[in-house]
């Protein structure tokens, strides 16, 4: 029994510190929580649970990085991504409800580390300059946000290829995630976590996003992005290998 009580308490820390190195990551390069922190949630809470876990700290860390980034916001362009994604959601998450938990771990971990390789190669999509590619990335990413809390690859990718700038992507995509992540959370419901286990996932978040902020301003955009990357893709393969041989 003393055993089962340390192996859960050390799964619990593992779990606090992936928590704050994905908002770390975040408050450093602006993308990163969902893609790191994502499918080890599901993977660790269940995909029910850990989804919700997952948008509403990410939710958290839009409204904090809204608030310095707004200035940059292109709200055109954030409701023209949001619409689509917004109707679509519902209706995914409607149909993802009875994927069992081996199969939500599997769409957890590819979507990671799908979602990191084509961000880190630049994938180059002709599409994402017309209306169909920016529906498409809003559809795709609401799909991925439904089943593992990792809403950010096919819009962050659509938004590399249709040419905005750093500032712009850091900016627009607060308003359209904290949006999609709110829809989510009320499809979803709120996550169903001990106090003293929510309390612990809640300090690593914000002392993980606040130690990113104070970093960000030391680290080359380049660099922050390519760790990033890394760690995200890191954790998809760690998930998807664990899926595969339970």
């Amino acid at each position: 029994m003393r055993g089962a009580r340390h192996g859960h308490r050390l799964t619990d820390g593992l779990l606090v510190l992936l928590i704050a190195a994905g908002a770390t990551a975040q408050g450093i390069s602006g993308i990163g929580f969902g893609l790191i922190c994502g499918p080890v949630l599901v993977s660790t809470l269940g995909r029910t649970d850990g989804v919700r876990v997952s948008v509403f700290f990410s939710a958290l860390i839009n409204l904090g990085a809204l608030a310095r980034e707004h200035a940059h916001v292109a709200w055109r362009s954030a409701i023209g991504l949001l619409l689509p994604a917004v109707i679509a959601t519902p209706l995914l998450a409607l149909a993802l409800d009875q994927v069992p938990s081996r199969a939500a771990q599997v769409i957890a971990g590819l979507a990671a580390l799908v979602g990191a390789s084509a961000l880190a190669a630049g994938l180059h999509w002709p599409a994402a300059h017309s209306r169909r590619g920016m529906v498409g990335a809003a559809v795709v990413s609401a799909g991925m946000n439904d089943a593992a809390g990792i809403g950010g690859p096919a819009v962050a990718l659509w938004a590399d290829n249709a040419g905005w700038s750093h500032e712009k992507t850091r900016g627009t995509l607060q308003v359209y995630f904290l949006a999609l992540n709110t829809v989510a959370m009320v499809t979803l419901g709120v996550p169903q976590q001990s106090s003293g286990r929510y309390g612990e996932m809640l300090a690593a978040l914000v002392g993980g996003y606040l130690l990113g902020g104070a970093l960000s301003r030391r680290t080359p955009p380049a660099l922050a992005r390519r760790v990033t990357l890394a760690l995200a893709g890191a954790g998809g393969v760690v998930v998807l290998v664990r899926a595969l041989i339970a």
